[in-house]
Formats: structure tokens, C-alpha cells, sequence
């Protein structure tokens, strides 16, 4: 990959890069007008993202878009999830790279931005389920379990189901905090827990992920060196977090930034490579009731949340 975003980088600085980039464009930027109302695009980044600490990289980003588009192009970092919801919100940057949760409080805040795409990972999966699983030897109610799980910044192993759990959904279980997935696991290995929570990708189109992909297939062996699992409860699809304009951006632009992001993969992969470190499967166009499920959560959001981590 390294190699792939060095090459990128570099003919970024070549004369005839501009006219690659120019033709990867969507065929009617050329007789768009939002030129002639937008001076500059404003893109907001947590600090966090991989690209954010790394010149070149952000370099390579905004030439990119820059000359794909035919406007100046400006990252803005940002120190925090709430401090880009603020930005977006108040229209400081006019694209962000948001969270499905800090984009659920954007909207919720304004309802001034609009997703537009939603990255694909590498499995195909275009969003994940917060699951509870146990051993499948115990067949206790799920109250009378002892239910392992990471801390309460955890998306999928504390928030979503505390929120089912607040919501009469899912039963209380005899809950234990591990600090991290590695230690809930262990703490599985060693008996000490009757199952926990987890997340599994989902998948469009598929009939649901099975168990050997828990957390995206991290830390399979030594989840297969332990007791079975089932799925006792799974949540509605959780999308990952999307690529947003805000409202006032004019819609020819945004038609122009989805179809850059659409040939990324195949034309630019290395740019893709910086841009989507954690997806690599390219974008879909999200529903319109596509974060519904999340809005509960956005009360919850904590002022800093990596960028890369997993749900």
C-alpha cells in the first residue's frame, strides 16, 4: 500500500497528472457552474485520520480534488468529532468525513448536511451489527448472564445496546467491563465471562455474517480456540460513516464529488489508499432514512473518537 500512495504522491507533481484527474471526472463538471459560486471547498478531517498528521498525504488529498473538481481545495483538521459537528453544523467546511454517529449529531444539530456516499469494505460490507454472543453450551435467560464488554466509548459493545437495553429490547444482563476487546476476549477464553458484545459486518444482499467474522475476523484464532458461540441478539444495521455535504453546497457539486469518489478505486487507488484507510471497497449512495437507527446515540457522543477505530 505504501508503495502504491508513494507512486500516487508523486505524479501528483507531474504536468500530466492534471489532465488524468481532469478526465476522471464526471462528464458534466465541465459545464457545471458551481465554479462561478464556490471559491474555495473546504474539506473537514478529524486530526485523527490517518492522512491528518502526514503533509504529503494531505498534500496528495487536496491536489486531487483540487484538480478533479476545478476549484481550490482546502483540509481543515479538526481536534475532535464534536468540534467537526460544530464546523459542518455552522457551515465552516462545506464536506466533511464524518462518523455514523458524529454525522447523526450533525444532522440533529441543523439538519443542514445530506451523506452522499457510504465506503465499502474490503468483505463488501457497507455497515456492521451490534451482537450479543454466548457460550452455546449455557442456555440461562440472557438477565442471568455474566456479559463481557470493552468500555463505554464502544459503539457496538456498549452504546447500542445500553440503548436497547434502556429501551425495553434487551434484557439487563450481569454486566463486565474488560477496558478493551482483547481483554473481553480473554476474559472469554478463560471462563470467566458467559459471552459479550460484539459487532459483525453487514453485508448487502448477504444472508447475515456468520460468527468466524466477529469484529470484522479480528482476533479469529484465538475466538476459535474457545467454547462455541451464538448470536443471542442482534442489532438493526448500523451504516459506517459517510461522506456529507452540507445543504448549501450547490447540488452539481455534490453530483461532482460522488462520482470522484465512485472511480476512486479504479482510477486513483493509491489516493484511496490515504482517503479511506479503513475501506477499501470503494462507495454506495446511501438510502435517505439510511442513519435513522443511530439517532439515539448522538446524547452520547464523546469529544474525541479515532477515526480508524472499528465500530
Amino acid at each position: 500500500m505504501m508503495d502504491r500512495i508513494v507512486r500516487f504522491a508523486g505524479c501528483l507533481r507531474r504536468p500530466g497528472w492534471v489532465v488524468i484527474c481532469c478526465a476522471m471526472v464526471w462528464a458534466g463538471t465541465a459545464r457545471a457552474d458551481y465554479r462561478d459560486s464556490i471559491a474555495v471547498l473546504r474539506i473537514g478531517m478529524v486530526e485523527t485520520h490517518v492522512a491528518a498528521t502526514d503533509p504529503v498525504k494531505l498534500e496528495a488529498i487536496q491536489l486531487a480534488f483540487a484538480n478533479a473538481l476545478g476549484i481550490p481545495v482546502e483540509i481543515i483538521k479538526l481536534g475532535s468529532y464534536a468540534a467537526l459537528i460544530d464546523a459542518h453544523a455552522s457551515g465552516r467546511v462545506g464536506y466533511a468525513i464524518h462518523s455514523a454517529r458524529s454525522f447523526a449529531a450533525t444532522q440533529a444539530a441543523c439538519g443542514c448536511v445530506r451523506a452522499f456516499r457510504i465506503p465499502v469494505a474490503a468483505d463488501g460490507s457497507t455497515g456492521f451489527r451490534s451482537v450479543l454472543v454466548a457460550r452455546d453450551s449455557v442456555t440461562v435467560p440472557v438477565a442471568d448472564l455474566k456479559v463481557g464488554y470493552s468500555d463505554e466509548s464502544s459503539v457496538s459493545g456498549w452504546q447500542i445496546p445500553h440503548q436497547a437495553i434502556t429501551a425495553g429490547s434487551l434484557d439487563l444482563p450481569k454486566l463486565v467491563r474488560g477496558g478493551s476487546v482483547s481483554a473481553v476476549i480473554e476474559s472469554y477464553q478463560a471462563g470467566e465471562i458467559d459471552g459479550f458484545f460484539g459487532w459483525l459486518p453487514d453485508i448487502p444482499g448477504d444472508g447475515g455474517a456468520g460468527l468466524e467474522r466477529l469484529f470484522g475476523g479480528w482476533n479469529r484464532t484465538a475466538l476459535e480456540s474457545a467454547e462455541p458461540l451464538r448470536i443471542i441478539w442482534s442489532s438493526q444495521r448500523i451504516p459506517y460513516g459517510p461522506h456529507a455535504a452540507n445543504r448549501s453546497l450547490p447540488d452539481d457539486l455534490v453530483e461532482a464529488l460522488g462520482a470522484f469518489l465512485d472511480k476512486m478505486a479504479t482510477s486513483a487507488p493509491g489516493l484511496l489508499d490515504i482517503f479511506e484507510p479503513a475501506h477499501s471497497g470503494g462507495y454506495v449512495i446511501p438510502g435517505p432514512e439510511e442513519y435513522q437507527n443511530i439517532r439515539g446515540l448522538v446524547e452520547a457522543m464523546p469529544d474525541r473518537q479515532s477515526a480508524s477505530s472499528v465500530p
